[in-house]
């Protein structure tokens, strides 16, 4: 049995999707089962969360490989480490793990630390694991939808920075890959879309998909920093995204790899394919 955790999430939905659509059982790890909208046979609900060791426990009965995607969170490392742990002791064979393409010995952002602190803890219990580490979601722009909508523009922090978005949902079909089948044990993948591209790069690709012009602001970190904060009231959250928002301004995403091509056997989603399916939510509104 396959354990999934994040499955109402971005990566995880997409993971249970793929699983259910090749016909794989699964059992998804959900606070609420009112919002796990998948249903099928070999499909499976336990309900916990993983600040409740019990839940955890419960859910990994019988369990062979699973999933770690969670949300950024103060307590994640401690949250996500106790977790391997408790899986490990189950008998789970093979954990994979949704990490973060900065994570490294060298990484410096307290996101990113906090995602190898917590890979080097899994590599080290006696287990296989594999570790995805992904670029930029695309799924990222559509906070700024309703600026696109109205103002045909959107602003942020990076200058002219470089990265290779990846749809998240391209993230979870690797995942799902990997957990229905064997040859990925101690390995991990850099996972990035198909091109890198500079914000302005973006705003090009959004004015042609959507036939009108889209600007993009180079918005200073302070800036950046005071409007997040009216939609973050966690210090400590908003002091990491506005860390990890720095460390990529100054490069830290400048990288392609054909990671997805070769794991998919597919050309990953490319970013104007992801605006031409949301075209709707960035349309400017009607008269």
């Amino acid at each position: 049995m396959i354990l999934l955790t994040g499955a109402t999430g971005r990566v995880g939905k997409a993971a249970a999707t793929e699983l259910l659509s090749k016909g794989v059982p699964f059992r998804a790890f959900v606070r609420d089962a009112d919002k796990f909208a998948h249903a099928g046979d070999g499909v499976e609900v336990a309900v916990g969360d993983f600040t409740d060791p019990d839940s955890v426990a419960r859910a990994m009965q019988g369990v062979t490989r699973a999933l770690i995607v969670m949300g950024n969170h103060p307590d994640q490392a401690e949250l996500e480490q106790r977790f391997a742990t408790v899986a490990a002791d189950a008998g789970v064979a093979h954990l994979v793990k949704v990490s973060s393409m900065e994570a490294g010995p060298d990484a410096k952002a307290v996101l990113p630390k906090n995602h190898f602190e917590t890979e080097q803890h899994i590599a080290a219990l006696k287990l296989d694991w594999t570790f995805l580490r992904p670029n930029y979601y695309m799924q990222n722009m559509l906070m700024y939808a309703a600026s696109v909508s109205r103002a045909s523009s959107f602003a942020l922090p990076l200058g002219t920075a470089k990265t290779a978005m990846i749809d998240a949902r391209d993230v979870g079909r690797v995942a799902a890959r990997i957990l229905s089948e064997d040859g990925h044990e101690k390995q991990t993948y850099r996972l990035t879309g198909p091109e890198l591209l500079t914000f302005h790069d973006v705003a090009a690709q959004m004015s042609t998909v959507l036939q009108r012009s889209i600007k993009y602001i180079e918005q200073t970190p302070e800036a950046f920093r005071e409007v997040l904060g009216q939609f973050i009231q966690s210090p400590w959250q908003l002091d990491a995204v506005c860390e990890l928002f720095g460390e990529i301004a100054a490069g830290s995403l400048d990288e392609q790899t054909p990671a997805v091509e070769t794991l998919l056997e597919r050309s990953p989603t490319s970013f104007t394919a992801f605006v031409q399916e949301f075209a709707g939510a960035f349309a400017a509104p009607g008269p």
